[in-house]
């Protein structure tokens, strides 16, 4: 009786571990052989994060439909507006909150992604510059390079025949998520966002300071393992020694060991790591050398190093690819601003 059950024990737990597998490796896989929208670096001095046919998959408007977005009701929350200073012309300027949200959005992402994803980051954007507002001062913009705002005709003038197509669905977006914020506390959270993580989101005291998760606790480490399929996941860069002591301020580097005692996170963050007898966090190696990330890895080559780079931004917050990722299984953007945010609440203005 005992031998004859062990086969079928064997059978069962074949049985189990085939299904494992088919509900962890099928969901990446599809993801991979679908193509999907890419996420674009927020505010960042990167390849410009827009939606435009030559840079990205452009998203027809119904006839008869208005691209324009719908102006506030009169009220209460008729006056909300930003007030920004844009480098490119050198001025300030008050733009409208709906116009403002859909101008961020329209440089944030790319609009073909998700509707619920698109959602998500209008959430976030909203409540982080809604709390910088709130701090008093300027938010600054540079519309030359479509960084944090541009202007109606420069869209215009970037989409060209897809205008309208675009203003919809900036429209639509809006439309659905204006007024709402995040708050933690009963206060607007830090609702800091980036393109892609390195597998996993950081905990904010890895990142800025070591005493910051105790103000933003919500910024805590997330598993985000869709992003290892976004376009841009990877990245590679090579330096001379003579430039890595150039870049990072520092003299006779070790041509067998420029780099040593590297510490990580476990999402690959480097922490700190030595450098010509100095110590350097992640992010400043990443500053210095100009790497997309701090989720680097490094191998010699012929008098020099070439840094192997995962993920996109500094990681803390919401991850826009992964963002995606969640909506195109399914999730909706107030469980994707819960899984990004975690304790954070979802407030709603009701005079929006």
């Amino acid at each position: 009786m005992k031998k004859s059950s062990r086969p079928a024990l064997k059978r069962l737990f074949l049985c189990f571990l085939l299904l494992y597998l088919l509900i962890t490796l099928l969901p990446p896989l599809l993801y991979y052989y679908i193509p999907g929208p890419t996420a674009s670096a927020p505010g960042q001095a990167v390849p410009e994060p827009t939606p435009g046919p030559a840079l990205s998959p452009a998203p027809s408007q119904d006839p008869g439909v208005s691209s324009a977005l719908p102006e506030p009701a009169a009220g209460p929350g008729s006056s909300d507006s930003f007030t920004l200073y844009d480098s490119a012309t050198e001025k300030s300027l008050t733009v409208p909150a709906r116009e403002f949200l859909a101008a961020d959005l329209a440089c944030e992402m790319d609009l073909h992604a998700p509707k619920e994803a698109l959602k998500a980051q209008a959430v976030a954007a909203y409540t982080y510059y809604s709390r910088q507002r709130a701090a008093g001062g300027e938010i600054a913009c540079d519309s030359g390079k479509w960084l944090v705002y541009v202007p109606e005709e420069v869209m215009r003038e970037r989409w060209g025949e897809d205008y309208e197509e675009y203003r919809q669905i900036l429209s639509g977006v809006v439309d659905e998520v204006y007024g709402q914020t995040l708050t933690y506390g009963g206060e607007l959270i830090l609702a800091s966002y980036f393109a892609i993580s390195p597998g996993g989101t950081e905990s904010v005291q890895n990142v800025w300071a070591e005493d910051a998760d105790k103000d933003h606790p919500y910024l805590q480490a997330v598993a985000s393992p869709g992003d290892m399929f976004s376009d841009g996941y990877l990245s590679y860069a090579g330096f001379t020694l003579e430039e890595l002591e150039g870049a990072l301020g520092v003299s006779g580097l070790d041509p067998e060991e420029p780099l040593s005692g590297a510490e990580y996170t476990p999402s690959g963050t480097v922490l700190s790591v030595d450098i010509g007898g100095e110590s350097f966090t992640g992010q400043e190696v990443r500053a210095a050398l100009g790497l997309r990330s701090a989720a680097f890895t490094w191998e010699p080559t012929e008098g020099g190093l070439r840094f192997t780079v995962r993920g996109w931004g500094h990681g803390v917050g919401l991850s826009q690819a992964g963002a995606v990722f969640m909506a195109k299984a399914g999730a909706g953007y107030r469980e994707i601003l819960e899984h990004y945010y975690p304790g954070a609440e979802l407030e709603v203005d009701k005079r929006s």
